[in-house]
């Protein structure tokens, strides 16, 4: 499998103002001219991995979407403000796509702003899978191609959508990959999905603030995570914001680290950043996660515990992984 992260920031779109990028540049610019002063031989390649996140580009601005594809299936996960740079690409590349698959894991609107704007849904003859365990699904997108909401109105886009019920914590074929829904924990029913194929696996955990912390609260939806390849999951806030914000439905790095490495999860990549926080809070964020992530390695070598390695990271749109 390979997934492509189309949009990574959560709860809304969080483009970077003109002034932002201006000064951006800006400090990038100077850097440079210090660099070149040394007479360092650098290209501009190099120069620019030497950057910080926010210089260098930063984390992205869309909200979540994502892309699995195999030799033979492309699977989108969600349809938030991501959906439209996927749009752009594959009506450039391919335009004769016959259908496309479509997970939804819930119905907020940073899951669902992308899907008016989704070009293949209006082209006669062409086929558009919808999937959830939500026995609405119908009524919920009728909601958004609705007047005064949108102007185009629902039939235009029925006959290229066809509804399919996932029951959840069944495993279903979506062509050859495998999807199982489980239950994440976030105000109205969200669910995650565990997407196999070729024996190897992706925990698509977004949109949860893993308040059941024990195996024996996460009970039957332990089987979202355990030995998964790769986890995606919500890391919106810092760990302290988290406390701050029970039941907002959102976790951190922290949290998404204990629990992959409790689990054997093998690569952690978390996404969901807040969109009140600029790119600089969010690499913040990521380097207190990696202050605990270490503090947790010293610990376990303490007490004479096996060591452990758990790869992760803060992922940035576009970002592509090979499972």
């Amino acid at each position: 499998m390979k997934v492509k992260l189309w949009g990574v920031r959560g709860s809304l779109p969080s483009p970077v103002a003109p002034e932002v990028i201006r000064h951006r540049l800006e400090e990038a610019l100077t850097q440079f001219g210090r660099m070149k002063d040394s007479q360092v031989p650098i290209t501009a390649a190099q120069f620019v991995e030497t950057l910080p996140v926010h210089l260098a580009g930063g984390y992205g601005g869309n909200t979540t979407c994502a892309e699995v594809t195999t030799n033979k299936t492309r699977l989108l996960l969600d349809a938030g403000s991501g959906l439209r740079p996927f749009s752009d690409w594959v009506m450039k590349t391919e335009p004769a796509c016959p259908e496309f698959h479509l997970y939804f894991t819930h119905f907020h609107w940073d899951h669902l702003i992308g899907l008016p704007f989704f070009p293949p849904m209006y082209i006669k003859g062409k086929t558009i899978h919808i999937y959830g365990s939500h026995p609405d699904l119908e009524k919920m997108l009728r909601t958004v191609f609705q007047k005064p909401y949108f102007p185009v109105p629902y039939e235009v886009i029925q006959p290229q959508v066809k509804y399919h019920y996932l029951e959840p914590y069944q495993t279903h074929q979506i062509g050859d990959l495998s999807l199982t829904p489980y239950m994440l924990d976030h105000p109205d029913p969200c669910w995650g999905a565990r997407i196999e194929h070729g024996g190897k696996s992706l925990a698509w955990a977004v949109d949860t603030e893993c308040s059941r912390l024990t195996r024996e609260e996460i009970g039957r939806d332990l089987g979202l995570y355990q030995k998964a390849d790769v986890m995606v999951f919500d890391a919106q806030y810092s760990f302290l914001e988290g406390l701050e914000k029970i039941n907002w439905g959102h976790s951190s790095g922290p949290i998404g680290i204990d629990l992959a490495i409790r689990e054997e999860v093998k690569q952690a990549l978390f996404v969901h950043h807040d969109p009140a926080a600029p790119d600089e809070t969010v690499q913040q964020a990521e380097e207190q996660t990696q202050q605990y992530y270490q503090e947790l390695l010293r610990g376990r070598k303490r007490a004479g515990l096996p060591a452990l390695h758990l790869n992760w990271r803060f992922a940035r749109e576009g970002e592509v992984v090979e499972i």
